[in-house]
């Protein structure tokens, strides 16, 4: 058989199409260890090139034809020899094995809808083509023999049975099998994905590009570090310090029994990250699992307690994943290195997004289905698990039972405030025995440092009325912390409590309108004048409620949903500073909520607790239960990710199990499963990606970086300037975008796709504000 090349690097070195192919699938057998599926991914890697085995595409390689890339349709032939050759078995089990394996290879450069718009058999039309079948069948036949196939064809065909008797009894009805199996079969494209990346870039290298950590000794060098600093606790005596060790002795206590889903439930304070790390350490060292996953829905926690998690797995085995920490990297070798590590995942501890983790399971990027599999048999901590926004509700339920049940995960929910994700429609399958501390009461007693107090009006406070509450609980108190919902009202009640104040009080407003790097200088700020106890007044909106460590002696919010309110209640008497502290709950009637429905269900619900609640705690876990089955009840279907396709309405969820309006349309009926991956993949997101970013000249060295990429010449240059000005971006929606080109402040640099603002319209209070001399008063 002549040697047809898959690769070739610059020196001249060619990698023939059977070792990438042989190479790959020793890889891909590797990855699916941990799932039981070593020889459906051998299988898999095996075939996935077929395609590349002709004479067009080796002179394409090569360089001795005219095609171009992506020319020659290489994904198809591997799935259609392996589809035929199951068929010829007359087997329903073989040929369903095939099926599945076949889908992957078809997709292992991206992701598919099986059924079109039109309700045609994607899967089918690919299978059936016929360009170069005849010379690459042939040639296939002299790589991999028949025998060999259906050999390893057996052997995934038991493995694969053992998975869906897995799936089988998790699956109350057939969509949710058909959710499941959509979610393996993403398993295992991102097992082929990875494997056949990673071998083609360690090729092209010549270097090893694969990480290798021995586990075991990490989690054990991880213990001793942990236990260093839990001793170094233990010697305190105070009430706090002792209920921060119980919680944290009882989460290791935890660890040595069997973990599917499970919630860590701590209040504000109690040593939460830490507690939940040593639980994950512990449990990697009892059951042998390969990483620890932290995750947290803000950039701020994740910063924050990025620093601890270092410093116990050490900066060798720890990877960092989110947008800041680019800005940061010096030079393209060291981008390369982070970006290689950030693309594998092989890290043995990773922090990452909320939005990075959501979109390595529903995204339809391939560079994050690539991820999934690394998340196989790993400690995943969900920190501030009440934020996943309510559309992700049930996907998010239905992963984590296909993590825990399937990938063999163990997943830690982390929140003072937990919702009932398992009294939904797809209900979370958590753990009989639950809660890692145990009964938490006594936990809330002891660390409870402040009382939320309804003082809400039938028709609401208008701005006067509320500047004026504010100023008496300010007087009251010594400093004051208000949260409101949206930036309009925020700008409003800041502009009306400078008037009611005096000029030596400190009133300072904090919104998204500020860039990052303003919002952040203007928290040191306040924790310099806090720490020297001079007279503050903040106003801002929920950014200040995302794990930003500042402690107030007293906080107003504005009516919103009742983990708003508790959380806003964790930026006051943070440390226990003083004896209780009030966090009062008032209605802004001048806020205007028209867009922002679901504000308006969750102040409805929040409203009828605190109504009927006089007596109770209202920061009470039992409290926070109650609220968000109201919650989850009042929004129903949201939860499911509503979307158009095609015109109709369905969800996600619909989508990624029996697409049942395609399947409508769909006449043959052969296909058991037909998923539209590639349009739930594009549909999805975790935030709302409407905005658009624009420059702004906060300061020197941002009007010199505004300067510089309006000179720009190539657009290597121009990545790495944007990468360290995404410090001074902020994200506006359309209507802001529109109102600014009317005025005339914003403007394309000429470095493309990047617009800058004015410089008379960025203002040092409030961020972006109107040529009026207003500030922006969209409410989003």
């Amino acid at each position: 058989m002549p040697e047809f090349a898959a690769h070739i690097r610059e020196d001249g070195t060619i990698q023939s199409v059977e070792e990438h192919s042989r190479a790959t699938a020793a890889l891909a057998e590797k990855y699916a260890r941990s799932v039981g599926m070593e020889k459906m991914a051998y299988l898999q890697g095996l075939i996935h090139d077929y395609g590349k085995l002709c004479a067009d595409f080796s002179d394409y390689i090569c360089g001795r034809n005219s095609m171009r890339r992506g020319q020659i349709d290489h994904s198809f032939a591997g799935a259609e020899y392996l589809q035929k050759l199951a068929e010829q078995t007359g087997d329903p089990r073989i040929i369903d094995t095939a099926f599945l394996a076949a889908r992957t290879v078809v997709s292992h450069h991206g992701l598919h809808d099986w059924l079109n718009e039109s309700g045609e058999d994607v899967y089918l039309q690919r299978i059936s083509k016929q360009e170069r079948y005849a010379e690459i069948r042939e040639n296939a036949r002299r790589m991999v023999s028949d025998e060999e196939l259906m050999q390893l064809l057996q052997q995934a065909m038991k493995e694969y049975g053992a998975v869906r008797r897995k799936i089988a009894a998790i699956s109350p009805g057939r969509e949710y099998q058909a959710f499941y199996l959509g979610m393996l079969e993403r398993l295992l494209e991102s097992i082929l994905m990875d494997a056949d990346r990673t071998d083609t870039a360690s090729f092209m290298s010549a270097a090893n590009t694969e990480m290798f950590c021995d586990a075991q000794k990490l989690w054990d060098q991880m213990e001793q570090r942990m236990t260093q600093k839990c001793d170094s606790f233990r010697s305190r005596t105070d009430p706090i310090s002792r209920q921060r060790m119980s919680i944290s002795d009882r989460c290791a206590a935890f660890a040595h029994h069997p973990i599917g889903a499970c919630r860590l439930i701590v209040p504000t304070g109690g040593g939460k990250t830490l507690a939940s790390l040593r639980l994950a350490i512990e449990y990697c060292r009892e059951y042998g699992m390969e990483r620890i996953f932290y995750t947290a829905p803000f950039m701020t926690i994740l910063e924050q307690n990025s620093d601890e998690i270092r410093a116990i797995a050490g900066e060798e085995s720890f990877l960092e994943h989110h947008s800041n920490v680019q800005q940061e990297l010096d030079g393209a070798e060291e981008l390369e290195a982070y970006e290689l590590r950030a693309d594998h995942w092989d890290s043995r501890v990773i922090a990452t997004t909320q939005v990075q983790l959501f979109n390595t399971l529903f995204s339809g990027k391939s560079t994050s289905v690539r991820r999934m599999h690394r998340l196989c048999r790993s400690v995943i901590i969900f920190d501030e698990v009440q934020s996943i926004p309510l559309k992700c509700v049930s996907l998010f339920n239905l992963a984590v039972n296909f993590l825990t049940k399937v990938c063999g995960c163990a997943v830690i929910l982390c929140s003072a405030t937990q919702p009932c994700f398992e009294a939904t429609q797809y209900p979370m399958l958590l753990d009989q025995q639950e809660s890692v501390v145990g009964d938490c009461t006594d936990d809330f007693i002891r660390f409870r440092r402040t009382e939320l107090i309804g003082a809400l009006r039938d028709a609401g406070y208008s701005m006067e009325e509320a500047a004026s509450f504010c100023v008496e609980k300010f007087q009251e108190n010594g400093n004051l912390l208000v949260v409101v919902n949206t930036k309009a009202a925020a700008a409003g009640l800041f502009e009306k409590l400078r008037q009611q104040t005096e000029q030596n009080i400190a009133v300072i407003h904090l919104s998204t309108n500020m860039c990052p790097q303003h919002r952040r200088e203007t928290i040191a700020d306040m924790r310099r004048l806090l720490k020297e106890e001079k007279p503050l007044i903040c106003v801002t909106t929920c950014l200040i409620e995302a794990g930003i460590d500042i402690s107030f002696h007293c906080v107003v919010r504005s009516l919103a949903g009742m983990d708003n309110a508790a959380q806003a209640a964790g930026r006051c008497n943070r440390h226990g500073e003083n004896p209780v502290c009030p966090v009062y709950v008032i209605n802004l009637a001048a806020e205007r909520l028209n867009n922002l429905q679901q504000i308006k269900t969750a102040q409805k619900i929040s409203r009828q607790i605190i109504g009927s609640m006089p007596e109770q705690d209202l920061l009470a876990p039992e409290v926070m239960s109650l609220y968000f089955q109201k919650l989850y009840q009042e929004n129903g279907r949201l939860l499911n990710y509503p979307v158009q396709d095609a015109g109709t309405g369905t969800t996600l969820i619909d989508l990624l199990a029996e697409n049942r309006h395609r399947y409508g349309l769909h006449q043959q009926g052969i296909q058991p499963y037909c998923q539209a991956f590639a349009t739930a993949g594009r549909l999805f997101e975790v935030i709302d990606s409407r905005t658009e970013d624009i420059l702004v000249p906060y300061n020197t060295e941002a009007e010199e970086l505004i300067a510089r990429l309006n000179e720009v010449r190539t657009p290597g240059e121009a990545a790495g300037l944007l990468r360290k000005a995404q410090k001074y971006i902020v994200q506006i929606y359309p209507q802001m975008k529109t109102t600014l080109n009317e005025e005339g402040a914003r403007y394309e640099l000429k470095c493309g796709g990047v617009a800058a603002l004015k410089k008379e319209f960025y203002d040092p209070a409030f961020g972006i504000r109107s040529g009026a001399g207003q500030p922006e008063i969209f409410m989003q």
